[in-house]
């Protein structure tokens, strides 16, 4: 079946304008509510403005002493699409602070300068414009430009480019137990039902269940979004509802169909690996301890692990082989009541047991992005209920201090590479970019 009503937006580009020539454009930088990121020590002393293409290749435009007001675009064609990226460095060449920007025509500048947000490398920072003060929202991006955030009926979106919240949204029919977003739309599913909102529009339409499966058996799950626009909606990684063994699948050509795990769960977690496909990770007592859904296929493959009863972990790819689980309560590898970070070995055959990493993670919840294929961001709630970030490594952990202090704040991926922001619990979106 598919879903209806949606239309696609292919990639991350805007185009805002169509020209020829060279235009005269600027740009101006912020630094959101980090008033002194670019003052404080260490400081900068030099500006280097960067426009990727859309191959991701980097060609310096400026170099440019600090302090600076303005900086020029330089010579860039108006039909030319790109993004660009700001450097912050010392004098020994380091990078203190990076920002980039979506991709943008570049003639569309010579009218509506744009802001740039910089930030310091290896922090969070919060950013500029963003109001979603949303409990435990559900998150998803949209035209790879717009963070969109559910929570009960309530909705948020967040625009990259402009670097704004928007102050009209469509209303929400229905709590959003689960979201997920294709094109430009957003699909809510609650226990009763799923329906599919249109947020250029408004308009919603019903969308039914797929044939064995109904909506009350995912309701609750984690979305795994993939690059190609397709996703699952995993059952198995609900916290409350009773364990559950349904995956609904929304491919990339609008279908929706449904797949089995081997072993129903309740609060497990999952993530994809490219050449493997979905994988689950913990929240049964008596099941294998992890399996995997291969792409395409609607039963799912059980791993050599012993049975892990771990409940709201967070699970991310390291590479094609390792996925790195960290938090949640009830692991035997628990320290303190919460569990460290662990790797799975997905071509382990007999008697497999993750490999732990040092270093404490005290997250009864957890989620986690991969930021290199030794290093994983990881967010969630302590015991106290405080959201809180870690960076984890082979080597040990190390925690990243929020800057504003919030409670049941969710973790989403961003479009620009190596960013992914904590929204929340709180008002300011923060982002983090190594």
């Amino acid at each position: 079946m598919r879903w209806p009503g949606l239309s696609r937006c292919a990639g991350a580009a805007v185009a805002l304008v169509a020209c020829s020539s060279t235009p005269t454009a600027t740009f101006t930088l912020t630094t959101g509510e980090e008033a002194d990121a670019l003052t404080r020590s260490p400081a900068p002393t030099t500006l280097v403005v960067q426009a990727l293409d859309t191959n991701g290749n980097a060609q310096e435009l400026a170099r440019t002493a600090l302090p600076t007001d303005e900086l020029s675009l330089g010579d860039k064609s108006r039909t030319a699409v790109g993004a660009l990226r700001v450097l912050a460095i010392d004098g020994a060449g380091k990078t203190l602070l990076r920002g980039e920007t979506l991709y943008v025509q570049f003639g569309a500048l010579e009218n509506a300068p744009l802001d740039v947000f910089i930030q310091r490398t290896g922090e969070l920072a919060r950013m500029p414009g963003s109001t979603v003060t949303l409990d435990a929202p559900r998150l998803g991006l949209t035209v790879a430009r717009y963070v969109v955030a559910a929570s009960g009926t309530n909705l948020a979106l967040y625009d990259l480019l402009l670097l704004k919240s928007l102050t009209s949204v469509p209303a929400m029919p229905r709590p959003a137990r689960s979201l997920v977003t294709f094109g430009t739309a957003a699909i809510v599913i609650d226990e009763a039902g799923a329906t599919t909102v249109d947020l250029s529009t408004g308009a919603a339409t019903d969308l039914p269940a797929p044939t064995g499966i109904t909506f009350a058996e995912i309701a609750g799950g984690t979305t795994v979004a993939l690059a190609d626009g397709s996703a699952y909606v995993v059952g198995g990684t609900r916290t409350t509802g009773g364990p559950s063994a349904r995956v609904l699948v929304f491919g990339k050509d609008g279908t929706v169909s449904a797949a089995t795990l081997a072993t129903p769960r309740e609060g497990a977690c999952a993530t994809w690996v490219e050449g493997r496909g979905l994988v689950i990770v913990g929240g049964s007592v008596t099941g294998v301890g992890a399996e995997v859904l291969a792409p395409g296929a609607v039963q799912s493959a059980p791993l050599a692990y012993a049975p892990d009863a771990v409940k709201s972990c967070g699970a991310s790819a390291l590479d094609a082989s390792h996925v790195l689980v960290a938090g949640g309560v009830g692991s035997t590898a628990d320290v303190g009541g919460a569990a460290p970070a662990r790797v799975v070995d997905l071509a382990c055959a007999s008697n497999c047991v993750p490999a732990v990493w040092p270093g404490a993670l005290p997250l009864v919840r957890a989620e986690s992005f991969t930021l290199a294929q030794d290093a994983v961001l990881v967010a969630g709630d302590d015991a106290t209920g405080a959201s809180r970030v870690f960076r984890a490594t082979a080597a040990g952990t190390t925690e990243i201090p929020v800057k504003a202090a919030r409670k049941n704040a969710r973790l989403v991926a961003l479009p620009i590479k190596g960013t992914v922001a904590i929204v929340g619990g709180s008002a300011p979106i923060e982002q983090y970019i190594e």
